[in-house]
């Protein structure tokens, strides 16, 4: 089963001299203190889900051009429930994107199915009464595979209601697809990395800074400063059998319209950031880890 650690909410910055390349330094002050400070529009803390159930295919989907779930292991199904709340940044309507890929070879197998429900829970404040109780606001079926299809895509929309709107990327994020593929690489990969480095020691951040990395949190999931202080003071991994594996064999991915990026690795195109089994070694868990640049400051900042 998949397991993913949470990605920190921190503000990372690349500073270069004339001639010598100077320390990565993190500085998390201003879009921290704007998330901490965020007041709420309403008192409702609804929590938005996508279950997915495929077999004999691989998929890939995003909520509003965010990263939201994939599958390319080997095996032939899977089921899955995906949150959404950090995909959605106001109430409206979202787009969601599917496409599904072949288990094997070039086409689709006539048996690919892919099955997704969207689900709501009224209050993700209240955990004794199961969140106020599920709620399924649409079913899907991917229809019969009848042709020989390299993949099949499907792009819909659906309504949400939050009581927050956060507009950072709007306000702050550059459109990285029009930089320089290899000049994006060149600033990307040093922060990579230095989160690499961190990984790899089990370094382990400070109370007070720490919590400040998860502050999108606080508002898209609604999480408590207890619960975001017990988040800072886990270690990465701490399993014996996971092997954090080498950064290489990755690729630059754009998400967000172009406004944010990030490292997959090549070999079941999750984060570039992830730990093998030492038996088998075959990939169990990943950190995802996602940028944008500030397009006033040049910083880079972590989403």
């Amino acid at each position: 089963m998949k397991i993913y650690l949470v990605a920190l909410i921190a503000i990372l910055s690349v500073t270069t001299g004339c001639s010598q390349k100077k320390k990565m330094t993190i500085n998390n002050t201003s879009i921290a203190k704007e998330l901490r400070n965020y007041k709420f529009i309403n008192d409702s803390r609804p929590g938005y889900y996508l279950q997915i159930n495929n077999q004999n295919c691989h998929y890939e989907i995003k909520t509003n051009d965010l990263d939201t779930a994939s599958f390319f292991d080997p095996y032939s199904s899977y089921s899955v429930r995906i949150p959404l709340n950090l995909m959605i940044l106001k109430s409206g309507e979202q787009s969601l994107s599917v496409k599904v890929l072949p288990l094997n070879g070039d086409v689709l197998s006539k048996k690919a199915n892919l099955q997704l429900r969207l689900m709501m829970y009224p209050d993700m404040t209240d955990k004794e009464n199961d969140y106020g109780g599920s709620i399924t606001l649409w079913d899907w079926e991917m229809p019969a595979i009848e042709q020989d299809l390299p993949l099949f895509a499907m792009d819909t929309v659906f309504e949400a209601k939050v009581p927050y709107k956060l507009d950072i990327l709007d306000k702050y994020a550059l459109d990285l697809s029009k930089m320089d593929t290899d000049q994006l690489l060149k600033e990307v990969l040093p922060l990579f990395e230095q989160r690499h480095h961190e990984l790899l020691n089990n370094i382990l951040y400070d109370e007070k800074l720490g919590t400040d990395f998860y502050q999108r949190f606080h508002v898209q999931t609604y999480y408590s400063e207890e619960r975001l202080k017990k988040i800072v003071s886990a270690p990465p991994s701490q399993e014996p059998n996971e092997i954090l594996q080498p950064l290489e064999n990755y690729k630059l991915q754009l998400y967000g319209n172009g406004k944010i990026i990030t490292l997959l690795n090549t070999i079941d195109y999750d984060s570039a950031l992830w730990w093998a089994d030492k038996d088998s070694g075959k990939p169990i868990s990943w950190q995802p880890f996602y940028l944008f640049k500030n397009k006033d400051t040049g910083e880079w900042h972590v989403w």
